[in-house]
């Protein structure tokens, strides 16, 4: 099984934090985003780690290299991370993530250690959900039909949505649909869209099931609010 962390955005909405630092190297109580997930695919015996990057690549290597120098990093980088979303990321780095069943997640995840155990452990193609109806407005939501995952995104709303952390497992063959389908979309040129809008598109040739959580904690840090709100979460 190998990991993908998507790592090339520029992480705008944390300027000035991200002006001169990619925002996995941002710390919450002293500690990396970025080694909070490698430290969560390591406990969990993965270390074949591919990485995307694209903004301040330089400093992500080298805060790995001294922090891992023993493990197995492939860096896939963005040439045009400013221009594109991580579905260009997500396209480049299919020749290092195939063959192999994937655990996914993005690069500015912080969640509690137990999930990422719950999705390894997950026999099948399965996506973290949160139980309970209350949604984000700004992240993620699944829209979940007949006990599967049938859309997902930002602007999924209604009875059976739910909040959709981006962490997922997939198994080879339903990555390899994935991937065909977001080759397709950077072939006219559809680069500035969601890695899940080309999922939205063939999610009934793909069993993507709901992994369900419900008292651990799991945020993206997309805002200086979101920092603030998971330092103190942290805390206690």
């Amino acid at each position: 099984m190998k990991a993908i962390i998507l790592a090339s955005g520029e992480g705008k909405r944390l300027r000035p934090l991200t002006k001169k630092l990619p925002k996995p190297l941002i710390k919450l109580n002293g500690t990396t985003i970025l080694e909070r997930i490698i430290q969560s695919l390591v406990e969990n015996n993965i270390t074949d780690i591919i990485i995307t990057t694209g903004h301040l690549e330089e400093k992500i290597k080298e805060f790995v290299k001294e922090k891992y120098p023993g493990l197995k990093i492939a860096y896939v980088k963005n040439p045009v991370y400013d221009k594109t979303n991580y579905i260009y990321s997500l396209w480049l780095a299919k020749e290092s993530a195939k063959d192999d069943d994937i655990i996914l997640l993005h690069g500015d995840l912080i969640y509690d250690s137990q999930l990422m155990k719950k999705i390894v452990k997950a026999e099948k193609s399965s996506v973290l959900i949160r139980e309970g109806k209350e949604v984000p407005e700004k992240d993620f939501k699944g829209r979940i039909k007949d006990g599967l995952i049938k859309e997902i995104g930002v602007k999924v709303f209604g009875e059976d949505a739910r909040f959709c952390a981006p962490l997922y497992k997939i198994l080879k063959p339903d990555f390899e649909k994935w991937l065909e389908k977001i080759e397709e979309f950077i072939k006219i040129n559809r680069v500035n869209c969601y890695a899940e809008d080309a999922f939205n598109e063939i999610s009934n040739q793909i069993q993507l099931h709901p992994l369900y959580y419900d008292k651990e904690f799991c945020m993206e840090i997309d805002t200086l609010e979101d920092l603030e709100r998971a330092k103190d979460i942290l805390k206690k």
